[in-house]
């Protein structure tokens, strides 16, 4: 009787290595995009909220407080709120604080502007 040899055929451990590197590529490519897209997604958010905040303010100043010190406003799903003091030492000043919060109440982002005291100028004459 003939004896039947069997033959295995695996991988060796430079193959198993090799693929292992490119799996790890491959890998970290994606994981670089991804963080990437994450990233620019988050600026852009960013951005839109700060313009908005600005955008606000501006009209804040233009429009006058009509004796308001504090207000909020909901811009383009954006909740806004402002704050109005004046600055300290600088009676021809107020400080202008416009927030953005979050629908979890939490304060996402704040512009500070240092305006023209338009009112106090009229006390003063």
């Amino acid at each position: 009787m003939g004896v039947n040899i069997l033959r295995l055929k695996a991988s060796s451990l430079v193959e198993t290595l090799v693929s292992m590197v490119i799996i790890l590529i491959v890998f970290g490519i994606g994981m670089l995009i991804f963080v990437n897209l994450t990233k620019a997604s988050r600026s852009e958010t960013r951005k839109s909220t700060t313009e908005q905040m600005m955008l606000w303010s501006r009209q804040l100043e233009a429009n006058g407080f009509d004796g308001d010190t504090e207000g909020e406003s909901l811009q383009d799903s954006i909740k806004l709120s402002y704050q109005l003091q004046e600055a300290e030492g600088y009676p021809d000043r107020l400080r202008l604080a416009v927030y953005a919060i979050s629908e979890e109440g939490k304060v996402t982002d704040s512009l500070v502007r240092y305006i023209e005291n338009k009112a106090g100028e009229r006390d003063q004459q």
